[in-house]
């Protein structure tokens, strides 16, 4: 009787364990069986452990489908893997949302600030009133100060590269220059402006790039599909190295320090009557509603959120700007020739010289596209059962954009593998576009409050630098390459160097 109990056990076990791999949301998406713990994690990184976003377009093509359905953890999510899809689910409605994971929880005092990671009132009214009270400072709209004091910081570059100060002579050699590192502190100072009033002096840039330094440090620990750690927070605690946790604590420690100080410093100079920037608007308002949502815990979360792009995402695209003019230098000289046409070399760029140089702005947006750094974005949450494309989103759903490969979608970008500005400018007048397809800074209401002033003080920076300088490849040959770019939440290049000359 013994035996046949057992028997009985084992298959009654196994159907179980059929049932549960096989188990999935009515009309869902196709895609791999779901596994005990993490679902369809490990089917994922069989396809690309280092590069989920390659992983996921090598899955949507074994199964047929560029949008896919699978269980990250116990949590069903959706992925879009083609450009007309990727649109739909960043514009929908229903799916605004974000999930409440470990990693958000690490970087905000275990509790959910800010206005990245957030949903619900809290992130409507503190979009709302980050984005109304920025502009006034220069955050996506022109503005006098803010422009005057990114010329600076431009030329501050420029003259580190003629003559490098003792802290930057790690990054100017013998005729060539290190990126992104070089570009770091400018970046951060420019965002700095808007938050503050003031910039970091040149003497203590190394403050900046350590900034930047624990930003990439967090985002290199941070797998953007999920994650272990994410999925199994609890084994952080036996395996914290294999599960980055480690990595990921050092890092938000790291940014937590520097906001901390400068929050320290804003404090203690602060004049109700003299608001210098977005921080000193929201100290008064924490003056005026004591209880509410304004609070030194969201202000704090509130300037990682807005330090982060500026102290990696930003400056790194620049960066492989010029990386790719020094691979094609026939569009590198186009860029040389209408930026002489235009401003000459008596003045720096403006922005006024924006519209008149198509071709340079038609670089950057080519970098966005084919370089696209937030290669998942960040994942959203379906906050209601809907449907998508015939499929049924169950509420809870996570939602996983392929920005990259929407960027690469041979639907809408022919030879998307290619390095091409002049996809961007019409070919009969050579004026730039109208319309720019792109998702680089994701779309609808989750688009990135700060995609305006980004492509300002890229163009401003990019076209001061072609302006001045030739950039070709550097005496070791090397350059980053999709196959060695460090993956991540941001995937990203290993510095490099690049040869650098004045123009005649």
């Amino acid at each position: 009787m013994q035996p046949l109990l057992a028997v009985l056990f084992l298959c009654g076990l196994v159907a179980c364990l059929i049932k549960f791999i096989r188990g999935r949301p009515p009309l869902f998406p196709p895609g791999p069986p779901r596994l005990p713990v993490y679902g369809g994690y490990l089917h994922l990184l069989a396809y690309n452990y280092r590069y989920t976003h390659k992983g996921l377009v090598a899955m949507a093509a074994k199964y047929k489908s560029p949008v896919l359905g699978m269980y990250v953890g116990s949590t069903p999510t959706i992925i879009t893997t083609d450009f007309a899809s990727t649109r739909e689910l960043l514009l929908k409605p229903e799916f605004q949302g974000r999930p409440d994971i470990f990693t958000v929880r690490l970087r905000s005092f275990n509790e959910l600030w800010g206005v990245l990671f957030t949903e619900g009132p809290l992130w409507a009214e503190q979009r709302r009133f980050s984005l109304r009270h920025l502009r006034d400072f220069g955050f996506g709209r022109r503005f006098d100060k803010m422009e005057a004091a990114t010329e600076e910081e431009v030329r501050t570059l420029l003259d580190s590269i003629r003559c490098p100060v003792a802290a930057e002579k790690g990054m100017v050699r013998d005729g060539e220059v290190l990126l992104p590192d070089l570009l770091y502190p400018g970046f951060i100072n420019a965002t700095l402006q808007t938050l503050t009033g003031e910039r970091v002096a040149r003497d203590r840039h190394d403050k900046l790039r350590g900034l930047s330094r624990a930003v990439r440090l967090f985002q290199r620990h941070l797998e953007p599909s999920g994650g272990a750690v994410n999925i199994t927070p609890w084994a952080r605690h036996l395996l914290p190295d294999t599960l980055s946790a480690t990595g990921l604590e050092r890092a938000n420690q790291g940014v937590q320090d520097f906001v901390d100080e400068l929050l320290e410093r804003e404090k203690l100079s602060f004049d109700e009557n003299a608001l210098r920037g977005f921080v000193d608007v929201f100290l008064a308002e924490m003056r005026k509603r004591p209880d509410s949502h304004f609070t030194d815990k969201q202000l704090a979360v509130m300037l990682a959120d807005f330090l982060i792009p500026s102290s990696t995402a930003v400056p790194i695209t620049v960066a492989m700007a010029l990386a790719y003019l020094a691979q094609h230098p026939d569009k590198q000289d186009a860029a040389h020739l209408e930026i002489d046409a235009v401003v000459g070399r008596g003045r720096l760029p403006t922005l006024d010289d924006r519209s008149s140089l198509p071709y340079t702005e038609a670089i950057l947006r080519e970098v966005l596209r084919l370089d696209t750094n937030t290669a998942l974005s960040v994942t959203h949450k379906c906050t209601q059962d809907t449907f998508f494309r015939g499929y049924f989103v169950p509420k809870g759903t996570l939602l996983i954009p392929n920005i990259w490969a929407a960027n690469r979608d041979p639907a809408v970008f022919e030879k998307g593998d290619e390095f091409g500005p002049e996809r961007f400018l019409d070919s009969r007048t050579g004026t730039l576009k109208k319309k720019d397809p792109t998702m680089a800074f994701g779309l609808g209401k989750r688009l990135c409050p700060g995609e305006t002033f980004s492509r300002q003080t890229m163009f401003l920076y990019l076209s001061a630098l072609l302006q001045n300088y030739s950039f070709a490849v550097s005496a070791d040959g090397y350059l980053p390459s999709e196959e060695d770019m460090i993956p991540g939440f941001l995937v990203t290049p290993k510095s490099f160097w690049l040869r650098v000359a004045a123009r005649p």
